[in-house]
């Protein structure tokens, strides 16, 4: 296998697990939406709180919120933090994306330059790739001390 081969074969669960981080989060942000419309204004009272929980898009948004954490853990396993936490950020476009296509909100080229704008900074900031993890006795991939 070559280099190229056996880099895009290494990196293909990295990939699968950002896709995966990005539907949930969405889906996730896209339900809590959908929860607010279905329960109304929030009080805190037995009431609202029995409305929040009797709607499945709570739900659906609780069991993203649990997929996020695993996957984001599958993530950091193989990715420095300040390579992935920065890249992350690609979630905020992913949610005006939805919410436009899904919720029929508004995009107009304020939030078009802002998505653009926060590509740009995961690109500068999120492109530091690490070829080892860093360990988990306290040093960093490159052997310092944290």
């Amino acid at each position: 296998m070559n280099e190229a081969a056996s880099r895009a074969h290494r990196l293909a669960p990295l990939l699968a697990a950002w896709v995966a981080l990005l539907a949930l989060a969405t889906l996730c942000q896209v339900a809590l939406k959908l929860a607010g419309n279905a329960t109304g204004a929030f009080v805190p009272d037995r009431a609202s709180v029995i409305a929040a929980l009797s709607t499945p898009w709570l739900w659906v948004a609780i069991a993203c919120y649990i997929g996020e954490f695993l996957v984001w853990m599958s993530i950091l396993e193989k990715s420095a933090l300040s390579a992935a936490f920065p890249t992350s950020a690609i979630t905020y476009v992913t949610v005006m994306a939805a919410s436009w296509a899904v919720l029929g909100e508004a995009m107009d080229w304020e939030k078009i330059t802002g998505s653009a704008i926060i590509v740009i900074g995961i690109l500068l900031l999120g492109s530091e790739q690490v070829s080892h993890p860093p360990r988990g006795d306290g040093r960093g991939a490159d052997g310092r001390t944290l």
